[in-house]
């Protein structure tokens, strides 16, 4: 699922780069990239969407490799694809390039800051995760995915509807700052499930924690009906 809306989507311009940016009064604009749309919004953050279209995306093998590398070299990859799933390059791509995720990557000041995804989706809410690169860590960090999420909840369909009401979160308990994080992204907790999740690094179950945030508490969205109705 792509959530990019017809709206989102400019006629092409003059192609431009990922790494400029526009901070005329605070304000967010969008402007054609030659294969995707990229997202300017406040104090010099830029968003731009991994895109594949015919066989081409704006994001090559090599580039991919070279995320992959710096999250290693960072220490980071253990607690990001923490149940094994992803351990080497081959794995990233494909997990990069599964249509059921939806990759965004982040510049700030025109720096490369890490990336965010988000999948499961249903209705109007999916889960979201991050990987900021470590330089990025502490308020840095927030003002990134706190400005992404605020442009998220933002985002309409062709119809002029909000394409999502809710973002869910899912955290290992013992990534305490993880947990810290989403807290600090004023993402609320449902709940901690015992042995819920798998620590490939220890070989045990770990206990999960669910958040959750809202675009607006009259968006209707019934949480208890999401999980077990």
């Amino acid at each position: 699922m792509n959530v990019l809306s017809e709206s989102e989507q400019l006629q092409t311009i003059e192609p431009v780069g990922i790494s400029g940016h526009d901070d005329r009064k605070g304000k967010s604009r969008a402007i054609a990239h030659p294969q995707t749309t990229v997202f300017w919004l406040e104090k010099g953050i830029e968003v731009v969407p991994l895109h594949e279209k015919d066989g081409q995306s704006n994001f090559t093998d090599q580039i991919l490799g070279q995320v992959f590398r710096r999250i290693v070299r960072e220490d980071t990859l253990n607690k990001l694809f923490y149940d094994g799933s992803v351990r080497n390059t081959r794995d990233f791509r494909k997990f990069m390039r599964n249509p059921e995720n939806e990759i965004f990557f982040v510049n700030f000041n025109g720096r490369e800051a890490g990336f965010f995804w988000l999948n499961h989706f249903r209705q109007k809410s999916f889960f979201i995760n991050y990987c900021l690169y470590k330089e990025f860590w502490g308020e840095a960090g927030l003002t990134i995915s706190n400005l992404c999420i605020e442009h998220l909840f933002k985002r309409k369909d062709a119809d002029g509807d909000f394409l999502v009401d809710v973002l869910l979160g899912l955290t290992p308990a013992n990534n305490k700052l993880a947990v810290n994080f989403l807290l600090q992204n004023e993402m609320s907790i449902l709940g901690k499930v015992p042995g819920f999740l798998y620590d490939s690094a220890t070989g045990e179950t770990v206990d999960g924690v669910f958040s959750y945030r809202q675009r607006s508490k009259k968006s209707g969205f019934k949480m208890s009906s999401f999980f077990f109705g």
